[in-house]
């Protein structure tokens, strides 16, 4: 289940199976999830307003990681097709489906995000069991890898200039959130916690959303791009937290 409050009115996301990969449309009124519910994984997008949903893909292909494009026209999915887990993009006024990447069963890919100004397109590359971050084309073409720093980096989330890109970074002392300085390609970890996944920039690219876990419990935490400042947050409701994604400004 999913909830979001507006002007203090919660509206929910539900299923009968389990809701993963949630992401929020640019304009904060429909929101992307993957489902079990009919099989295989497969991604819908609901209407938060009207509670109306529609199933993207039909042909029985498990799809996973919808990533919405800055002008919401788009969305970059994780499909496997033929055995190969790649990249591909759907429009979502003709209903084309683009392929962006040519992965191997060594080398599959996943966890794609837009860059802010839709230019293209980071995803996780698996290659020899050392996932490291690359950079392809919105339109295709060839792959520039990213990362260089560990042997584990996953997760990109983009801040909202485009400067920078967090990630969870693994190494000897854990999994941490690190934020990569794009045109330096300077890495540097931001949080202490040691079982951080999903980061998610603020809109105003000041705080980090990301979770992690502690006394065996999943807990909601954020800290600053520059790791100064850090916070950690209590659910009233307790159970696990996972997955988090900050949601886009929205105006009345």
């Amino acid at each position: 289940m999913l909830r979001r409050h507006v002007s203090g009115v919660p509206n929910h996301v539900t299923s009968p199976e389990s809701i993963i990969s949630t992401a929020w449309s640019p304009d904060g009124n429909r929101l992307a999830y993957v489902s079990f519910e009919h099989g295989p994984a497969t991604v819908y997008i609901q209407d938060l307003a009207t509670g109306k949903r529609e199933r993207l893909f039909k042909g029985g292909e498990q799809v996973s990681a919808p990533a919405w494009s800055p002008d919401g026209k788009r969305m970059a999915v994780v499909m496997v097709r033929g055995g190969q887990r790649d990249i591909y993009t759907l429009s979502l006024t003709t209903r084309l489906v683009s392929r962006l990447t040519h992965s191997s069963s060594v080398n599959f890919t996943t966890e794609p995000v837009w860059s802010p100004d839709g230019s293209y397109i980071v995803y996780t590359g698996h290659a020899g069991g050392r996932p490291q971050l690359y950079r392809i084309d919105a339109d295709g073409g060839e792959s520039k890898r990213l990362t260089f720093s560990g042997n584990y980096n996953t997760r990109g989330a983009f801040s909202p200039d485009g400067k920078l890109l967090a990630m969870v970074h693994g190494g000897d002392s854990g999994y941490h959130i690190a934020v990569l300085e794009l045109e330096t390609g300077a890495l540097r970890i931001v949080t202490e916690t040691s079982l951080d996944e999903s980061p998610s920039f603020a809109p105003n690219g000041s705080m980090i959303l990301y979770a992690t876990r502690t006394r065996n419990r999943g807990v909601l935490a954020a800290v600053s791009a520059d790791g100064r400042v850090s916070q950690r947050y209590d659910l009233q409701e307790g159970g696990d937290a996972r997955e988090p994604a900050w949601g886009p400004i929205v105006t009345p």
